[in-house]
């Protein structure tokens, strides 16, 4: 009997997050094909404003032989991350309506719209790599295995950031417009446009604290045979668990406040 009704729970589960996710979508999307065009464009856009960039100041290439791939891979590395945590916090929000249903809890709104986000930034990066590997005619991804480790890490970085900002975005309403105001200075301080092991020591001692910089050397280290990181893996995944623990703590603690809220 236990076994049955875990899993017809589990099977409810699964139908309950299928939904979201489609609703998800169509929130996110809409009937427009604008939305997916931009999901596209946008990395392209600030690749091409940190091309011209380089080139206008006539600035020292900071690592390899292309350019367009060092930037690349610094903002696809940077806002995957991002904007997976983003869009799955703002899940919460975006579906106040279903939290209304029994069987729609707080957590399943941010889960759906994490399995989106994943789905979407996939989809980005490969469509990337491959434009890169056919432009540039050479292997992009030079250890695959690294390159994996490096999404299933800024996976977990994401949905453990997206739960805590969720949580504490709907009880303190302040924290998302705060959170949005560090959008910029957390990528410039991650290493998108720099080498930081370049870096002074007093420097690095500083910025090493942002995990979106982790984030950004793990999926860069991938790409390239001998490039300098100063990846902590270690840290990264430290601070994703805390975040998590901590978030999933709150969640349950404040669950009867956030379906009040909502």
């Amino acid at each position: 009997m236990t076994d049955k009704s875990f899993g017809y729970a589990l099977k409810e589960n699964g139908r309950v997050l299928a939904a979201l996710v489609i609703r998800s979508s169509v929130t996110r999307f809409g009937e427009s094909r604008i939305g997916y065009l931009w999901t596209l464009a946008e990395p392209a856009i600030y690749v091409g404003l940190f091309l011209s960039m380089h080139g206008f100041v006539r600035a020292a290439l900071p690592f390899g032989d292309s350019a367009m791939l060092f930037f690349l891979t610094g903002v696809i590395g940077f806002r995957m991350t991002n904007l997976i945590a983003r869009k799955a916090a703002n899940g919460l929000s975006h579906n106040q309506t279903m939290l209304s249903y029994p069987l729609v809890k707080p957590l399943d709104t941010i889960v759906a719209a994490f399995i989106l986000e994943v789905i979407i930034w996939t989809i980005v990066c490969a469509l990337f790599i491959f434009f890169m590997y056919v432009g540039l005619d050479r292997k992009i991804i030079v250890y695959p295995l690294e390159f994996g480790a490096a999404i299933l890490a800024i996976a977990f970085f994401a949905f453990s950031f997206a739960v805590f900002n969720a949580v504490i975005g709907t009880l303190v309403p302040i924290w998302d417009k705060t959170l949005s105001y560090t959008n910029m200075p957390l990528m410039l301080a991650s290493g998108v446009v720099f080498v930081p092991a370049t870096l002074p020591p007093s420097v690095l001692a500083i910025i090493s604290w942002n995990p979106f910089l982790h984030c950004v050397e793990w999926f860069r280290s991938a790409t390239y045979l001998d490039y300098n990181s100063v990846l902590d893996r270690t840290y990264l995944l430290s601070v994703a668990a805390v975040l998590l623990v901590v978030g999933l703590a709150l969640e349950r603690m404040y669950r009867n406040k956030l379906l009040e809220n909502e």
